[in-house]
């Protein structure tokens, strides 16, 4: 069974309303967290040839100055539910819970994500960080996991960012996707929307590895007067 960007946006709807207390409805493909001016837009999904599917979901706020902040949701195949009902389940609960604590703070998936200020060349800000989703190819072990939850790779980028990078007076967010597999490493950063290209090559590089794996990441930076 198929399901389009307008039927899952009902779905996210749903879900924010009756699991999450959030005054959430449906309109068209977008979602509308009403008095909150958050708004979230769901674009059509994107079937892969392995059954995964590939749903891009994007958040937006006043503060962010007409811009969403896109990721691109993978979901598995597997039992009775549709690929992009998983992929929305794993949005849910690892990339809007940053959004959440920053715009929604009395929503329960704002205990998902944690606060922590910054400074850095005159500047100030608060930074949500969201957990880290994690899959295993093979050999990854607690003392990986540990170590990506303790410190991932998203982390590392937004401490880097304060120590001289030129970034706007608004929220900025990042995630990164990082990965160890048989054929080499793999390290992916997205800063508003853009690859951030190759200055941020390094970041995964105090993680053990032990096995073959991957961990993605999410953040947002709130500038504070």
């Amino acid at each position: 069974m198929d399901m389009g960007a307008e039927e899952i946006a009902g779905l996210l709807a749903r879900m924010l309303a009756e699991g999450h207390a959030l005054p959430a409805s449906a309109v068209g493909a977008e979602v509308d967290v009403a008095g909150t001016g958050v708004r979230i837009a769901i674009a059509a999904p994107q079937p892969q040839d392995n059954g995964l599917v590939q749903l891009p979901i994007g958040v937006s706020h006043p503060s962010f100055g007409g811009m969403f902040a896109w990721d691109q949701a993978v979901g598995v195949p597997g039992g009775d539910r549709h690929p992009a009902a998983d992929a929305l389940d794993g949005w849910t609960h690892t990339v809007f819970p940053v959004f959440a604590a920053a715009l929604l703070p009395g929503c329960d998936l704002a205990a998902h994500a944690t606060a922590e200020p910054l400074e850095g060349a005159d500047r100030k800000a608060e930074v949500f960080y969201g957990p880290v989703a994690t899959r295993d190819f093979g050999g990854l072990t607690d003392a990986d996991r540990t170590a990506m939850a303790d410190r991932p790779p998203t982390r590392v980028v937004i401490e880097e960012l304060f120590t001289g990078y030129a970034l706007p007076d608004r929220p900025v967010w990042a995630f990164t996707f990082c990965a160890r597999l048989p054929s080499g490493p793999v390290t992916e950063v997205t800063l508003l929307n853009g690859e951030a290209g190759s200055s941020f090559g390094h970041i995964a590089g105090h993680l053990p590895w032990h096995g073959h794996g991957s961990v993605k990441s999410w953040a947002l930076v709130m500038p504070r007067g």
